[in-house]
């Protein structure tokens, strides 16, 4: 039996001071990135130890060093462009500081990695489909306004499976996405590229869309928080509609404060989107970080859903650590209710699509998109994400239609389960439930052992879910993760008690950065870009395009991909 480190103890974070402990970190960068925090950046400006141009610049160079590094794995490569105008945005945050002495926002200076499917002004959007290389939205998604009003710098675009369909962080406008712990291993999906770049400590928070956990898996897999949001809290309004129906975007940060200030900033009502309109909303969710925040809370642990269990064949090694780890959460003053079961859930996504057709042709007519339709999309044989053009022709008009039968039955669906759950969280008068996002525990390509999707209780409800970091395998120190699901709008609460679970536990176990990659040192942006459009180019045309297998991942192999980068890297000599 493999040994576990646990996370346990109590600690006290680092965040007023900008200089952090690194293992790996160049030597002549002023600072160290690694676990630094909002609270720490900003007080760093403020006391004059370091510029937004700094600060940015500083990013970029651990970006070239590691991102694309290949000493022993496959690369991380978790983004798909770096915002060209990055530079320009730091200078004129600077200005504004020099000339005010005051921040311009709460998230000041911050650097945020979008899921490659959520629009900016000044960065293409491409969700991770090489069919729509060069796609420059005309203006911003609505969270993006929130993000800049507040701010934040867009620092670029993350990978994502293609048209965010898929776990495994596979895609033919970048390639394959690596985990920040094991590059080799599946980053989860589809936001698998920022929540790897947020691991990697390539920026400060990412946003990502969830539908059947794509934002809970790569969280989780890469040892992050991520926010599944309640349907309606976030605007969808500038995103690619792959899923709009139950879909949501949600942060993804490596701290709970973090992610619960980003939220506060995103979670916006938007008149042109009417999910927003008429929901409950809460000043601040700072408001809930409360370090005793797990005392009374019941936490309810879901040993089945319909007729998925939800811990099936899971190791006993992964088993102990959920063991210890509840015990921990006791200790703080939880009380956990086991053996809670939700036989009548509803787990059926058949047509949780249902609407995206029409969606996705609305979206591409809505700016001058280089697709006109989901046809133009297909046939523009850039695509696998579907199979072929043919197979991707006939899984569009498949398509129940929105507003038909089968999206009211979708809706129906959603409103029961939610109904359900949260009479069963009344029952048992729990403010949240537990499940593993795997029952494997850590990263897994088996899509049949993963409980967001196999047991969808937060995406066919619609209610909010947070992922939590248990511990670390011995072996690997790969990350242990698991989910808290609370009622609707509960969001609050949920970060509540993953705040109070963090502040009682061991820190977060930085990933070990591979072998810095000199080569790619002197890049500009533009440069760099390009040979990440390269390396997209040459996987897809190389690799998946035959796609001679069921799953994407089982074709463009760690080492295949490896040896792709390998050869365009060289290129640059």
């Amino acid at each position: 039996m493999n040994k576990i480190l646990l996370i346990l103890m109590p600690i006290v974070l680092l965040t007023a001071n900008i200089v952090i402990a690194s293992n790996n970190s160049k030597n002549n960068l002023p600072i160290s990135l690694e676990e630094v925090t909002i609270e720490s950046i900003h007080n760093a400006i403020k006391n004059h130890q370091i510029s937004c141009e700094e600060l940015v610049n500083n990013y970029l160079e651990r970006i070239k060093l590691y991102n694309l590094s290949i000493s022993k794995h496959a690369p991380i490569n978790a983004f798909t462009e770096i915002n060209i105008n990055v530079m320009d945005q730091a200078r004129k945050l600077d200005d504004a500081y020099s000339n005010t002495q005051r921040l311009t926002g709460s998230l000041h200076c911050i650097p945020v990695i979008l899921k490659d499917n959520i629009d900016s002004y000044d960065s293409t959007s491409t969700s991770g489909t090489l069919a729509l290389l060069g796609n420059q939205p005309n203006q911003d998604a609505f969270l993006v306004e929130k993000l800049r009003e507040a701010g934040a710098i867009i620092l670029g675009k993350g990978g994502m499976d293609e048209l965010a369909s898929g776990m495994f962080g596979i895609n033919s406008r970048s390639g394959r996405i690596g985990n920040a712990y094991n590059p080799d291993k599946n980053p989860g999906g589809s936001s698998g590229g920022p929540a790897a770049a947020v691991s990697a400590n390539f920026t400060m928070i990412g946003i990502g869309s969830d539908n059947s956990g794509s934002i809970r898996i790569p969280a989780a897999f890469n040892g992050i928080y991520g926010l599944r949001p309640s349907t309606g809290l976030i605007s969808q309004r500038g995103i690619f509609p792959a899923g709009n129906l139950d879909g949501s975007a949600g942060p993804l940060a490596r701290n709970v404060e973090d992610l619960a200030r980003m939220l506060d900033v995103i979670a916006k009502e938007d008149q042109h989107d009417k999910k927003t309109l008429n929901i409950p909303r809460v000043l601040t969710y700072t408001a809930y970080l409360n370090k005793n925040g797990l005392k009374s809370k019941r936490i309810g642990i879901v040993r089945s859903v319909g007729n998925i269990n939800t811990y099936k064949s899971m190791p006993k090694d992964i088993t102990q650590i959920f063991k210890q780890s509840l015990q921990a959460m006791k200790n703080s003053g939880a009380i956990i209710v086991d053996n809670i079961t939700l036989p009548e859930f509803n787990n059926n996504r058949d047509s949780n699509m249902a609407g995206m057709r029409q969606d996705i042709d609305a979206y591409l007519t809505s700016y001058p998109a280089v697709r006109k339709n989901y046809q133009d999309l297909c046939e523009s044989n850039r695509t696998r994400a579907y199979g072929n053009m043919k197979k991707c022709l006939k899984f569009f008009e498949s398509m129940p239609i929105k507003f038909g039968k089968k999206y009211k039955d979708a809706l129906n669906i959603f409103n029961k389960n939610k109904i359900y759950v949260e009479n069963i969280m009344k029952q048992n008068h729990l403010n949240a439930l537990l499940v593993p996002i795997s029952t494997t525990g850590t990263a897994t390509y088996d899509p049949y052992k993963v409980n967001t999707w196999q047991a969808p209780i937060s995406s066919n409800a619609g209610l909010p879910a947070i992922t939590i970091n248990l511990g670390y395998t011995d072996s690997d120190k790969m990350p242990i993760g698991a989910e808290l699901i609370g009622k609707q709008y509960s969001e609050g609460i949920l970060i509540e008690i993953a705040y109070a679970y963090e502040k009682n536990s061991q820190p977060r176990i930085i990933p070990t950065m591979p072998e810095q990659n000199f080569v790619l040192e002197k890049l500009g942006i533009p440069e760099y870009n390009n040979l990440l459009t390269t390396i997209g180019y040459k996987s897809y045309y190389e690799v998946l395009i035959k796609h001679k297998s069921d799953q994407s991942w089982k074709d463009l192999q760690p080492m295949i991909f490896k040896d792709i980068v390998y050869r365009e890297i060289n290129e640059i000599h």
